[in-house]
């Protein structure tokens, strides 16, 4: 079995025990965030599925073991998004010709669906016809994000099945063995990126609790003085999302503190600086402020041709006349 991330393995378990009492699902529909490694989830599902001669784990010896390990099983098949596109109804329509014959290996077929929620409409209702009528023997793994939306008729085609986010305790002793550092250091990555291990540590590596630090602080200057000079300079073009991202982050503290929530802070090593800001503000205020932000974030990714400054430049000034008036 490939290496599972240890908050993986008891959804693993639970799958895969359910095909070992010979009620495995036809179509195994998994929620996951980004962030928790679920693609050594898949994988490791894959390999059980398409075993010859699997227990709980894929035997790792059969030849339908050897073809996976070398990703070139036949009876395989990857459905996801192509440069950047919505998955197509003719894809589908192909991988329905595919399933619809015989093993040629004579165990198992499998289809991955990478990004289910990209299925437009005509690919989805192509779809469904496949997974209404299963054939013997045929499988799919479908993967989607927990906000996506699906086609209720696909959703209720499917065995549902959410990966959670590790508890705190697990996912700082899984962090801890990949990056030495202080446990308060580690959970402010873990609390930027929402518990979220794999982020955690990408963030850790790149060093970005400290670049957050020193950004948050030019966008408290900018607060003071109600001026975007302030901050203007300081945004990336190739990161400006992610910048956008903790400023969200922190207007979405400030609103926690003022509705006294005290659990899914994101800031904590600015917590104190969190609770002047929000003392200053009012929660609709707040929320206006969020609102402006999350509009910017939404244009930063969807409009081109558009100079990132001047959308920028557009926010930080309504936050000014809307919100932080004198």
């Amino acid at each position: 079995m490939s290496e599972l991330y240890p908050w993986l393995a008891a959804t693993y378990d639970k799958i895969s025990q359910t095909f070992t009492e010979g009620l495995g699902h036809h179509a195994l529909l998994i929620k996951t965030d980004q962030g928790l490694g679920a693609e050594s989830l898949f994988d490791s599902l894959a390999k059980r599925i398409m075993c010859q001669t699997p227990e709980n784990a894929p035997c790792g010896h059969c030849h339908s073991c050897h073809l996976m390990s070398a990703h070139s099983h036949p009876d395989f098949h990857l459905l996801a998004s192509q440069e950047g596109k919505d998955i197509g109804v003719d894809q589908v329509r192909a991988i329905n010709e595919i399933v619809a014959q015989h093993a040629q290996q004579n165990g198992n077929k499998l289809v991955y669906i990478q990004g289910a929620e990209r299925l437009t409409e005509a690919a989805a209702n192509a779809l469904l016809k496949t997974l209404e009528e299963p054939r013997p023997n045929t499988y799919f793994l479908l993967q989607t994000e927990p906000s996506s939306s699906l086609l209720a008729t696909i959703y209720s085609r499917c065995q549902v099945w959410n990966v959670p986010v590790p508890t705190e305790s697990e996912a700082l002793t899984w962090l801890s063995s990949q990056f030495q550092a202080e446990t308060s250091e580690l959970l402010t990555a873990l609390a930027m990126n929402l518990g979220r291990p794999l982020l955690a540590l990408e963030t850790l590596q790149q060093g970005f609790i400290e670049q957050r630090k020193n950004f948050l602080r030019q966008f408290w200057l900018f607060y003071r003085r109600r001026s975007p000079l302030e901050i203007l300079p300081f945004f990336e073009k190739e990161c400006a999302v992610q910048q956008m991202d903790w400023i969200l982050a922190f207007l979405g503290d400030a609103i926690k503190y003022k509705l006294e929530i005290q659990s899914g802070w994101q800031i904590l090593d600015l917590k104190n600086g969190v609770m002047q800001f929000a003392d200053e503000q009012t929660v609709l205020g707040l929320l206006s402020a969020n609102k402006i932000m999350q509009k910017v974030r939404s244009d930063l990714l969807t409009i081109n041709g558009v100079n990132t400054e001047i959308i920028l430049l557009d926010g930080l000034t309504k936050l000014i006349t809307d919100v932080f008036k004198d």
